[in-house]
């Protein structure tokens, strides 16, 4: 019986993590693996996972308040790790950079100390693999356990935990000191690969894609008729998203464009949802060939519900920052086209004039506005079977993490 013990920030409590949701479900089919996750947190909101899936508290149990990093911190300051961070990336003379790391450096010993507690009492870890679902400070202290204690040891890195220039003072604590002694990476887009390679100097051969994923629900959303257009977002609404620019695009597109019937729905809820809506009122409410509606939150299935009962022509997405949508998945995998920005792991999405539009990073109203024109080409079923095919190459979840599950294995049995 192979053990995989998944190491995650906090699933299955809070709502992040979601494709874990869709993940876990997948180890039911390999009664030669047992999983147990292992969260760092936990919170009285907790979703229901399969019964055959044991959870270990034991990182919850040992959680540290703020003040009792300062115990591993004075430790770390023992080690060559601290002394090649600060000389490296010259940290002294940078007060942003210094918090980051004193906040790493702590973490990491506090990790390294946990995990050497946790591991020493286990008596064969030869068939065992840990997973960690972000490269962060516990995987690298995992990283510098392995070869004391013999697991496997895989990690995912999706794009908070790889990207520096997403970081205060573009910094990566640690992270370049962490490059070996870890069987597997898992990114979740090709250009990680490079990106890790080049800016951390990972060896290529350990690096693997391995792309996340949503279920088939065999849904196909037909497009309206050639004068009606339904527009549909699905996204928190906070800064990051920028639906106020879906607001102003459709504005003016729908005065452009008289003789077409607009829709535009949005699915999601946030800290902007009051905002927002006096916004769309004061400034598409006059509009006859338009009308908008605000659904508030809805779960993936009753999201699926909608796209199975409604028809919908585009779904767009124009957020300055993401890694890989799960709601841009679940709209191709119901044959909608995508409207889309150049960011994260969106360019593997969206094949720009013939699966959908891709947009500029920043996408300027002008810019949205001239994509959602081109109606015809948004209703062609050609487009709409390249977004669905483009899900099934590539976001197909059976296909996806049953491979991902064979070559955790395959570590093990090799």
């Amino acid at each position: 019986m192979i053990k995989i013990i998944l190491i995650t920030s906090s699933f299955p409590y809070l709502s992040g993590e979601q494709f874990l949701e869709t993940e876990t479900k997948y180890y039911n089919q390999h009664p030669d693996v047992e999983l147990i996750i292992m969260p760092l947190t936990n919170h009285r909101k907790k979703r229901k996972i399969d019964e055959n899936i044991k959870m270990d508290t034991y990182l919850i149990d040992n959680k540290l308040k703020k003040l009792q990093k300062l115990i591993p911190f004075a430790k770390s300051l023992f080690s060559t790790l601290f002394y090649n961070e600060i000389k490296k990336n010259k940290i002294y003379n940078n007060p942003k950079k210094l918090i980051y790391f004193i906040n790493a450096i702590a973490n990491y010993q506090h990790y390294y100390d946990l995990f050497d507690n946790y591991f020493k009492n286990k008596k064969v870890l030869s068939q065992t693999v840990v997973y960690t679902y972000w490269h962060d400070t516990p995987t690298y202290a995992l990283q510098s356990l392995k070869n004391k204690y013999g697991y496997k040891l895989v990690s995912r890195i999706h794009g908070y935990d790889l990207y520096k220039e997403r970081r205060a003072a573009n910094y990566m604590p640690l992270k370049s000191q962490f490059t070996k002694n870890i069987d597997r990476i898992y990114t979740i887009t090709e250009s990680a690969i490079e990106y890790l390679s080049h800016t951390y100097g990972f060896d290529k051969d350990n690096l693997r894609l391995s792309r996340l994923g949503v279920k088939n629900q065999n849904i196909i959303s037909q497009p309206n008729k050639k004068n009606e257009f339904h527009i549909v977002s699905c996204s928190f609404l906070n800064p990051v998203k920028r639906v106020d620019k879906i607001i102003d695009a459709l504005s003016i597109l729908s005065r452009k464009k008289k003789n077409i019937k607009f829709k535009w729905t949005h699915i999601g809820n946030g800290p902007l949802e009051k905002e927002l809506k006096t916004l769309a009122s004061e400034k598409l409410s006059s509009i006859k060939n338009l009308q908008y509606d605000f659904l508030g939150y809805l779960d993936n299935q009753d999201v699926y519900k909608f796209y199975k009962e409604n028809k919908i022509d585009v779904f767009i997405n124009v957020s300055e920052s993401e890694g890989v949508p799960v709601s841009i998945m679940e709209a191709m995998s119901c044959h909608i086209p995508i409207i889309a920005p150049d960011i994260g792991g969106i360019r593997d999405m969206v094949e720009n004039k013939k699966s959908g539009r891709l947009l500029s990073s920043d996408c300027s109203i002008n810019e949205i506005v001239h994509a959602l024109k081109d109606i015809k080409f948004f209703k062609n079923k050609d487009t709409r079977r390249n977004s669905y095919d483009i899900f099934l190459e590539k976001y197909h979840a059976d296909k996806n993490y049953n491979e991902f599950i064979y070559d955790l294995k395959s570590l093990i049995y090799n």
